[in-house]
């Protein structure tokens, strides 16, 4: 079974090594290693064809200007010829047998699967010299439960992060999956449609990705009206597909928790973080005023949000600890920011 590994890179020349190491000495081999350089300043295209020179598995593009990750995924995508696909970023890792397991979990299944979620590290650091980390496991659907609810909410596993998934590449080809381009959270959309699409579904309960927590991005970079505007704008290409294939009163509940806790909430985050001269922009003041002022915000859906964040399971403590977190940031925004 060959499957593909895409890894986009942007500046990646300080942790790329460690990457693609993880990659190249797993135990399962027959793989293929597509790699993207988004138009790097940096040594990252000079290490990625050091790999490529002496691994034939290895094969490497460059985009002739910054096109972002999701067009740089895309054109990964594009060039797979694996019967499965993952996204592996390039300042993460992957312990040298996770693809061993995945394809060892594959291979247990009595017909093809669809789409493999499986646990992954969150590394943050060295904190008085010990490595603090949390590990975060997927556990298994319920007969009849639905993915893509768990996707909305954020529990069972079914986080953002494409780099959680294992992906069918007919999947992906037959339903014409593929990230939103030149955009921030790129990755809600895909991993949306992907857990919606997939009928047979598999969870792996084990860590198979070291996912790098530690800040290396500036302040500016990190922190932009552009994020506010896309956070929003791909909630509503979300509200959008899940009307279009009549699912919306379904999970109404779910899509309404999930943009109010961490599509505005993020917003307002951001918000914070903003230059002066940023904050003080009209059009952006009144995009964010008109939600905090909306019936989407008013008391009865707040009371009602928080009434569903109780709903879920102990066993997802982190995400409903997560999910309170964001209200309280959100409650004290509409509290505080429309007077200021």
């Amino acid at each position: 079974m060959l499957l593909s590994i895409v890894i986009p890179v942007h500046n990646a020349a300080s942790y790329l090594r460690r990457c693609l190491d993880s990659v190249i000495h797993q135990t399962y081999a027959h793989i293929e290693v597509i790699i993207i350089d988004d138009f790097s300043t940096d040594d990252s295209f000079r290490i990625i064809q050091e790999y490529e020179q002496k691994d034939s598995r290895v094969r490497s593009f460059q985009n002739s200007r910054n096109y972002r990750v999701g067009y740089t995924r895309n054109k990964g995508l594009n060039a797979a010829s694996g019967e499965y696909v993952w996204f592996i970023d390039a300042d993460d890792w992957v312990p040298l047998e996770a693809i061993s397991d995945l394809v060892g979990c594959l291979k247990k299944s009595s017909e093809k699967v669809d789409l493999l979620v499986f646990g992954h590290t969150e590394h943050y650091g060295r904190d008085n010299n010990e490595l603090s980390k949390r590990m975060r496991l997927p556990q298994n659907l319920d007969i009849g439960e639905s993915a893509l609810a768990n996707f909305l909410n954020l529990t069972k596993g079914f986080f953002t992060y494409p780099f959680l998934y294992l992906y069918s590449r007919e999947l992906l080809l037959k339903h014409d999956i593929l990230f939103p381009e030149n955009v921030y959270y790129e990755d809600i959309l895909f991993v949306a449609k992907a857990v919606h699409y997939a009928k047979n579904i598999k969870a792996f309960p084990k860590s198979l990705y070291y996912y790098n927590c530690e800040k290396h991005d500036s302040i500016t970079q990190m922190y932009s009206k552009e994020k506010i505007v896309n956070m929003i704008s791909v909630y509503d290409k979300l509200y959008e597909f899940l009307e279009h294939h009549n699912l919306i009163e379904k999970y109404n509940d779910q899509f309404l928790m999930r943009f109010i806790l961490h599509g505005l909430g993020t917003c307002f985050q951001i918000y914070q973080y903003l230059n002066e001269e940023d904050k003080k922009d009209d059009e952006l003041r009144q995009l964010l005023q008109s939600y905090l002022v909306s019936d989407i915000l008013s008391a009865r859906n707040i009371v009602h949000i928080l009434g569903l964040i109780e709903t879920i399971d102990d066993k997802d403590r982190v995400a409903k600890q997560y999910h309170r977190l964001k209200l309280d940031v959100l409650y004290h925004s509409k509290s505080n920011w429309v007077h200021s």
